[in-house]
């Protein structure tokens, strides 16, 4: 039986297909449903721009006290746009915790699963970098991979069938 499951969305195009599916599967299975929004770290090139134009007393400053304003700000931003996008589809089911993380999706999706002890793991075939070769996405494959949990991983489709499927 499946009593809890992690959704884990990067807000992109196909979020509202994707919203859909989560809400018709959470009602049907009558399950509480956990939301996991990842942020990436920044890469080396940022890294490197960083630390060739901000003096060294800022850098610290930014690691030791902007990564946490960023972090709040971006969370503020998810839970706006799941109130103000997604509110009426939420309001039908049960929901658990949003969680915003920053760190390597397919890590933090499958790390999270396991400590909320969920019974599946929900996501998208592709993220927004969507049909850039290959039937699934990197971070869809690393889930799959690497999850003791099983995961259901929901089929893009093309663009012009979104709106159409989706009602």
């Amino acid at each position: 039986m499946i009593s809890r499951i992690l959704f884990a969305t990067d807000l992109g195009l196909y979020s509202p297909y994707l919203m859909r599916q989560l809400i018709h599967m959470a009602l049907k299975m009558k399950a509480k449903v956990d939301i996991v929004h990842v942020i990436e770290p920044m890469g080396v090139f940022a890294e490197s721009i960083i630390n060739a134009y901000v003096p060294e007393k800022d850098r610290r400053y930014l690691r030791q006290h902007g990564l946490n304003d960023v972090k709040s700000k971006i969370k503020q931003q998810v839970e706006d746009a799941l109130r103000n996008d997604y509110e009426e589809m939420l309001s039908q089911i049960e929901l658990g915790e949003v969680i915003i993380e920053i760190g390597f999706a397919s890590e933090v999706i499958v790390n999270k699963a396991c400590v909320l002890k969920s019974d599946l793991i929900l996501l998208g075939s592709h993220g927004q970098s969507a049909f850039q070769g290959g039937a699934m996405g990197s971070v869809a494959i690393k889930v799959l991979g690497n999850s003791p949990i099983p995961v259901l991983v929901v089929p893009m489709i093309n663009l012009g069938d979104v709106d159409r499927l989706s009602n």
